[in-house]
């Protein structure tokens, strides 16, 4: 909502200083209508009129053009693990909401135009360079502005760049992701679920093309578990308060997933032990255990009395987003906690490419529980969510950030091009006394880098506090005030400023001198 407040006042303010430039052409016709008895207050009221037709049209004209949009974006497929659809009808809160923003538009875009070009048409000598120099303050606002809004959407190319290229901590491109839903009713008992879960396993391992697969409670970015509880270290008597994410999976999983064991073992199936195993990733052993090896490390849970022991150690993974700071995390075997849950997911690691796999999948678990709830995808496609805040912060404020642009170059093109009018018979006396034209071409060009300049160190000065909030959605490592980001807008605005304000100078150039004398 900012950004885009951002761009109407790029808008307003482009429009306003088109209309100053258009009350200045009009000054003989004003000067024309108070000399013949009209009031003041009725010629603001015909120009503000003259701003409400503009704004109106623009208003109709934007509300056509969201019915547009809005038809494309409703067809739009989310890359999200659960099913999406859009929205976007149009009620009367909108319609008055365009309405006010129309209102708003006419008052900020005419008020000051009409005001000062009523308030100076019948003086003998217009002031025109204060003028100027208030269209020059509107641009410079527009460009400021719009390296705001740029900068804010190239943080966010640069942050869907990097997030495409940070690795969740394990394999998302061979693998397939399988949701569960039991039927509550027949699957009461925790030895019936266990049964299930085998029998899936051993389905899915058969399948051709298959290299493993493996269930467990919840698989990464689909859900999560955390605990903060009191372990108490069982060598030492140490007691240590730890906040952790949990997991329960069955021993294939850190392969099916190619999450690497850095020491010790995965879990055993079958047999009976003394100790419950645990697996830990190493943010955990360096924040709980750092005091000793964590291989063998035991430790009683809260008021469990049962003993929890460390038979490996493996890499840390992404949780919830792909920006996340590594965190402790400890995984159990899936066979011997009390599953209280009717819903189990599987990750299955194919040999082949895993779009090609879905189909035989869900036959397989089909076969096992005909009446579960199923869902099959590619891990990839089911951790989409974890990128979305990424591709739509880039798309959103990557298009706003190119209209606010496109808005700034043309009102730059529109007040160098009424600059270089406004001085064509100064042109002409300059070329008469042996100015060259490339002396011409680089006034008008060095003007238009004046007002560049000075737009792009009022904007990177605003943008330094205004771009902070946005620290909380970026990856870790990019920061909102980094200089690269600045840097890179800042030029990007400066040769599209000058691209805009060629077309000027190359017409200032071209200025005939006898006809320029004539001028006006």
């Amino acid at each position: 909502l900012v950004v885009v407040g951002l761009v109407l006042m790029i808008a307003c303010v482009n429009v306003a200083s088109l209309l100053l430039a258009r009350g200045s052409a009009r000054r003989q016709e004003l000067a024309i209508r108070l000399s013949l008895g009209a009031g003041r207050g009725r010629l603001v009221q015909q120009l503000l009129v003259e701003a409400a037709l503009l704004s109106l049209a623009g208003a109709a004209f934007g509300l056509m053009l969201r019915e547009a949009m809005a038809s494309a974006v409703e067809q739009l497929q989310l890359p999200v693990p659960i099913p999406i659809r859009l929205h976007l009808t149009l009620d009367w809160r909108v319609t008055l909401y365009a309405m006010l923003l129309a209102t708003f538009a006419t008052v900020a875009c005419g008020l000051v135009p009409a005001w000062r070009s009523i308030r100076h048409s019948i003086a003998p000598s217009l002031r025109r360079e204060g003028r100027m120099r208030l269209q020059r303050a509107l641009v410079v606002a527009q460009l400021a502005l719009s390296l705001i809004v740029l900068t804010a959407g190239f943080l966010f190319l640069r942050n869907l760049w990097r997030s495409n290229a940070i690795s969740p901590g394990f394999d998302v491109r061979h693998t397939i992701y399988a949701d569960v839903n039991l039927p509550p009713q027949a699957y009461k008992d925790i030895a019936r679920k266990r049964v299930y879960v085998t029998q899936a396993l051993r389905e899915l391992t058969a399948l051709p093309g298959i290299e493993s697969a493996a269930g467990a409670r919840v698989i990464p970015f689909t859900a999560a578990t955390r605990f903060r509880v009191g372990l108490k270290l069982a060598d030492t008597g140490k007691a240590v308060d730890a906040f952790f994410y949990w997991n329960a999976v069955s021993p294939d999983y850190f392969r099916t997933m190619g999450i690497p064991i850095d020491r010790g073992r995965t879990f055993q199936t079958g047999g009976a032990a003394a100790t419950r195993p645990v697996i830990v990733n190493r943010t955990f052993a360096q924040r709980y255990l750092a005091d000793r090896d964590p291989l063998g490390r035991t430790f009683l849970w809260g008021d469990n009395k049962e003993i929890y022991a460390v038979v490996g150690l493996v890499d840390a993974t992404k949780n919830f987003s792909i920006g996340e700071d590594d965190q402790p995390q400890l995984y159990e075997d899936l066979a011997r906690i009390d599953n209280d849950r009717t819903r189990v997911e599987f990750v299955v690691r194919s040999a082949t490419p895993p779009a090609t796999q879905l189909q035989a999948v869900r036959a397989a678990l089909r076969r096992v529980e005909p009446n579960a709830g199923l869902e099959v995808e590619t891990l990839y496609s089911s951790i989409g969510l974890a990128f979305l805040p990424s591709q739509v912060g880039a798309a959103l404020l990557g298009g706003i950030g190119v209209l606010g642009l496109m808005l700034a170059t043309i009102g730059l093109y529109g007040v160098m091009v009424y600059s270089v009018s406004r001085r064509t018979r100064e042109i002409g006396v300059r070329l008469a006394l042996g100015a060259d034209r490339r002396d011409i071409a680089f006034m008008v060009l060095a003007g238009a880098a004046k007002l560049i300049l000075t737009g792009s160190a009022a904007g990177l000065l605003c943008a330094f506090f205004l771009v902070k909030p946005l620290a909380m959605f970026l990856v870790p490592g990019l920061r909102p005030s980094d200089p690269v980001s600045f840097l890179a807008v800042a030029a990007l605005l400066g040769i599209t400023g000058l691209a805009a304000a060629w077309g000027p100078a190359r017409r200032a150039a071209a200025v005939d001198p006898m006809t320029s004398l004539r001028y006006e």
